[in-house]
This record gives C-alpha cells, structure tokens and sequence, in this order.
C-alpha cells in the first residue's frame, strides 16, 4: 500500500508549476467567506526560496497554489483544492539559517480596485451593474451568485474610497456577501447558501482540537429602521420582528421596501456567529461558504463555515474551520 501524501504546487509570475518541499516550507491558505480577501502565507527554509523562482520571490508578481491529496481517505483517493490566483503582496528574507517569508492576496492584478480611492455618484444602477463595472474597472469579472431580485439604487454617492471597500459595504447592506478568488468578484447570498445541504460530516476521531462558545448580547429579535422619506423629508420608521432585543438602524432608504432590506440585512448580520464553533481536523479540502455537519454530542449541528485556513508542512497537514451554527 501506498502512504497517503500532501503537497503543494505554485506557479510564480507564470513560470512553470514547482512542488514544495513540505519538509522545508511551510504553507498557510487562509479562506474567509466573505469580508476579507484569500490569503496565502509560505516560509521557506535552507535557500528553497530559489526553487520557486529561481531567484528571489518579488512584490507584484502573480503567483497561484494548488493543494494535492493522494491515497487521502483510501488507496486511489486523489484530490486537488484550486486556492485560486493571488498578487504577491509582501517578501522578507532573513538568517541565518536562511529563511524566506512570502504573504500575497487574492487581489487583481490592478491594485487600484484596493489601493486608489474614488469619488463618484451612483444613480438609477443596480448592486449587480455596479459591480460588473467595478469588476470591469479592475480587469477581473462579476460572479452573480444570488437569486430573486437585484436591488435597485437610485443614488448613492462613492466617497474617497477604494471600489474594494465601497463594494464590499454596499454588498453587506443589502444583506450580500463578497469576496475575490481566482480574478473574480464573487457576489452570493449567505442567508442562501445556509439553505443548501451539508457537504461533509465531521466525527470525533477526526478532530483534533475544538473550542465552541454562544452569545446572547449583540443578538435581536427585530429591529428598528429610521430614515428620511427623499420627497416629503417626512421620517419613517419601518420595524420587523418583535421587541424583546431590538436593533435601532437609521440610514438612507428609498421607500419602505429598500429599508425593510436593509433593516432585516443588519438582524441576519448580528445574528450570525451568535453559535460558534472553531475546529482544528485532520487535513480536509472544505472551503469557505460550505455548509458542514457536525457530530459533537449535544453541540452536534449543521454549521456554516466563515472561514478555512488549510496548513501544510513538515508536521503533515490540518485544516481549521470557523464555523456558524445554523439556527
């Protein structure tokens, strides 16, 4: 029988793919929901820095890295997880021994999408077109991953800030969640994606460590919306739910509708991860968004996973989890 094998293979600024050595490197795929863009973190030790690049690892340069799986589960069980195309965003080097430290992003190639910060006025736009140009503006592309109706802007104005962050909270308001992978600005419905049926289920011999924890404070059972009706300034109050925990919003709305979305976008936000469960298992490729079960005597549950963070290296490979219960 063959032993079961992790690795890694990276190609950097388009050179041909290279294989870590895990025995020497240690490789870190951070991969949060939404909120926060993909991660990569590797260091290098003993001058295998030079077997990505032939030389040192620069700032700016694309770099991509997929993790391999092989006799995992069984004998012919053999898996890969995409983590996507990243931008080299910080290089260290230090010794002795030789040591190498590389930190890149899932941003595009394009920095000003995170760097440069725009003024511009929005008006009669939807959050779907005004994403496909701030993806556009970028060179990356608009996945719409949402179902029912795209909601409407009539005008909101872009202040000093980079269409990375702008998007992002215009996204959150309307209960939506974002992220970038692989050159794509992914646009889904965390209140959706809940619905769908768990990937996996995790078992006790699979985990190595746990830590689970609950909150009431900070949770509601209905909420509040005030704003200013544009044509009449009259003030309108739209409410939901009932009053025993009450979350008070003011803001901007166009009608009542548009302040009951963002309204019930604020109580699903301040709800979620009022359940937490944080794992550590056995190297496992999940990915953030994914629904998992879990069996853990009275915290068992279909949970959500907020983020993924996939290490590798010379101790083997595990993979920790962030995980919402779904209630």
């Amino acid at each position: 029988m063959k032993a079961r094998q992790s690795s890694v293979s990276i190609t950097y600024d388009g050179k041909a793919a290279s294989v870590l050595n895990l025995n020497k490197t240690a490789f870190t795929y951070t991969d949060p929901a939404s909120g926060e863009a993909d991660g990569l973190d590797i260091t290098f030790f003993e001058r295998s820095a030079s077997a990505v690049s032939g030389g040192k690892i620069e700032v700016n340069k694309p770099l991509s890295a997929t993790i391999a799986l092989t006799n995992w589960a069984a004998q012919g069980d053999n898996r890969t997880l995409d983590c996507g195309d990243f931008l080299v965003d910080k290089v260290s080097y230090s010794g002795w021994p030789w040591t190498g430290t590389v930190k890149a992003v899932s941003v595009p190639a394009n920095t000003g999408f995170r760097q440069t910060k725009r003024t511009k006025v929005w008006e009669k736009a939807t959050v779907q077109k005004i994403g496909q140009e701030i993806a556009s503006n970028a060179g990356i592309e608009l996945f719409w991953d949402v179902e029912g109706d795209d909601p409407q802007i009539t005008t909101l104005e872009q202040s000093e800030t980079t269409d990375c962050e702008f998007y992002m909270n215009l996204c959150k308001t309307y209960g939506l969640s974002m992220k970038v992978y692989s050159n794509k600005i992914v646009v889904y419905s965390r209140t959706e994606y809940k619905k769908k049926d768990a990937v996996c289920t995790i078992y006790p011999h699979q985990i190595l460590s746990w830590s689970w924890s609950q909150n009431l404070a900070g949770t509601y059972t209905g909420g509040e919306y005030t704003y200013t009706q544009p044509k009449t300034n009259k003030e309108i109050k739209v409410t939901l739910g009932t009053a025993d925990r009450l979350l008070k919003m003011t803001g901007k709305a166009d009608d009542e509708a548009d302040a009951q979305k963002k309204l019930q976008a604020g109580i699903d936000e301040a709800n979620h991860g009022a359940t937490k469960l944080s794992l550590t298992v056995k190297g496992k490729l999940l990915v953030s968004g994914q629904n998992v079960e879990v069996s853990l005597g009275a915290l068992s549950g279909k949970y959500f996973t907020d983020t993924t963070t996939h290490n590798l290296g010379s101790s083997g490979y595990t993979t920790d989890l962030e995980l919402s219960l779904i209630e």
